[in-house]
């Protein structure tokens, strides 16, 4: 149960390893939490939790292509809007030709129902014309009314498959603008989901940014320890595989039990003085007063 619920708080903090696209590897997850952990947990006291950045950004794929060119390796810092990479244009661009080449032809396709329709309503005419006149007959123009109409159905038809076509080609022109993939915020690259010259599906992820400012704990409150900790706590925090204790207050605490984990999830932000060279994913472990070793007595 234990393991369960470690794993489970691993995978709502976006701490999971993630599935490369196109790979049968995983590839490696600065935010993952490591599987020693877990082993781990029965010897550190307090609630365990990771090291979370507090802004995450997977970078996703506009169009299902290949990749031509990173411009940015793991760990490089970055600003927002900064190129990440290039994905090849070919085959989209080859879509957008096809596209706009079916528009000529929808357009070409109402010239046509137009001259269709306005021949069919003048054959209306000239029978209802006619019809006075007692050269037509009431079945004549009941026939030419329902031509008419028709005529004018396919003209509409014609038009919305001409706007229809438009909607596609501004997506997809849209989508081309797109093929260089920027950095959504400032921060570090965390995730290289593909190498050079994979395939990317599109929506799917391609590179994977964290901030690189101050990070948090998000950590898991077992419900026999519901009510031991609350917003405004002052905590130590013990860092897997950093000496000592570094401190922290806790700043949230979820209302409800997280049904995935069976686990109530909270966060608690790092005080000054913050250990140096602490990287996300890293396991802590969040220290009430009461879970605290009494001294012994003199």
């Amino acid at each position: 149960m234990l393991r369960r619920a470690v794993c489970s708080l691993a995978l709502l903090v976006g701490c999971v390893n993630d599935q490369p696209v196109g790979e049968d590897k995983p590839a490696p997850d600065p935010l993952a939490l490591p599987q020693t952990a877990v082993a781990d947990v029965p010897k550190n006291p307090g609630f365990i939790g990771v090291l979370t950045p507090r802004d995450v950004a997977e970078v996703t794929a506009p169009f299902t292509t290949k990749v031509d060119q990173f411009f940015v390796n793991l760990g490089d810092h970055v600003e927002k809007g900064t190129r990440l990479a290039h994905l090849d244009e070919q085959p989209l661009q080859q879509q957008l030709t096809a596209a706009k080449s079916e528009l000529r032809a929808r357009q070409a396709e109402i010239s046509r129902a137009q001259s269709a329709s306005s021949a069919a309503a003048a054959a209306y005419r000239r029978d209802k014309a006619g019809l006075k006149e007692g050269v037509s007959s009431r079945a004549d123009v009941a026939d030419a009314q329902a031509k008419s109409n028709e005529a004018g159905a396919s003209v509409a038809k014609a038009v919305a498959d001409a706007e229809q076509q438009k909607d596609n080609i501004a997506t997809l022109t849209d989508k081309l603008a797109k093929m260089t993939l920027t950095a959504p915020i400032a921060g570090q690259v965390a995730l290289r989901y593909v190498d050079d010259g994979a395939r990317v599906e599109e929506g799917k992820p391609v590179l994977r940014v964290i901030s690189s400012g101050q990070l948090f704990v998000r950590f898991a409150i077992p419900t026999d320890q519901v009510g031991k900790v609350s917003p405004n706590d002052v905590v130590d925090v013990q860092i897997d595989g950093r000496p000592g204790l570094a401190h922290g207050v806790v700043t949230n605490v979820s209302p409800e039990l997280d049904s995935v984990a069976q686990m109530i999830l909270a966060e608690a932000e790092l005080t000054a003085p913050v250990p140096d060279k602490l990287q996300p994913g890293m396991v802590a472990h969040i220290i009430t007063a009461a879970a605290k070793p009494a001294k012994p007595a003199p």
